[in-house]
């Protein structure tokens, strides 16, 4: 296998989130009564990050029109603390991770099309099934580091799962 070329692989556990539900992207971060508005108003009900953000955003089947962010929330909030929106239990799971900046399409694709040379080549791991187009966020969501940088850094993560039925022979053929 091939070394990770400046990308990481990384274990995200299960959690409780609540949900903007499949939507227009900019159904969920424009306007007043959208899903950003929502999350502004409630950040008391979030998890709290020490490093990572806990948010992610997705698309449904690879339809860039139709996609869902996700925030972690603490263990006590209900579904009644974040009406009209819905929790949901994000499964985890393992993850290829590159950072692309979001604003230049040239470099999230030589980003994304390097993540996926790498999940080709491996013989441990192969694309996973959820979510099936992966997943982004933002690492510095206050912008302030990327005002900095002049780029706009968006963690793009990709699903993984060990390679066919054999995966646990995948794993001890490497250890050998």
């Amino acid at each position: 296998m091939s070394k990770l070329k400046n990308m990481r692989l990384v274990e995200i556990p299960r959690f409780r989130a609540v949900s903007s539900g499949e939507q227009p992207v900019g159904e969920i971060f424009g306007g007043e009564s959208r899903f950003q508005s929502w999350v502004n108003a409630h950040g008391h009900l979030l998890q709290k990050h020490i490093f990572e953000p806990l948010d992610f955003l997705w698309h449904e089947d690879r339809d860039i029109d139709r996609s869902v962010w996700i925030l972690a929330i603490k263990d006590d909030v209900t579904e009644k603390d974040t009406t009209p929106y819905e929790i949901m239990e994000f499964p985890g799971g393992m993850f290829l991770v590159a950072t692309g900046d979001e604003s230049d399409s040239a470099d999230l694709e030589e980003t994304v099309s390097g993540m996926f040379a790498w999940i080709e080549d491996s013989d441990v791991f192969e694309y996973g099934d959820f979510p099936i187009s992966g997943m982004c966020n933002m690492p510095n969501p206050d912008g302030a580091i990327d005002k900095a940088l002049g780029i706009a850094q968006q963690q793009i993560f990709l699903p993984l799962k060990f390679c066919g039925n054999q995966a646990a022979a995948c794993v001890e053929e490497r250890r050998a």
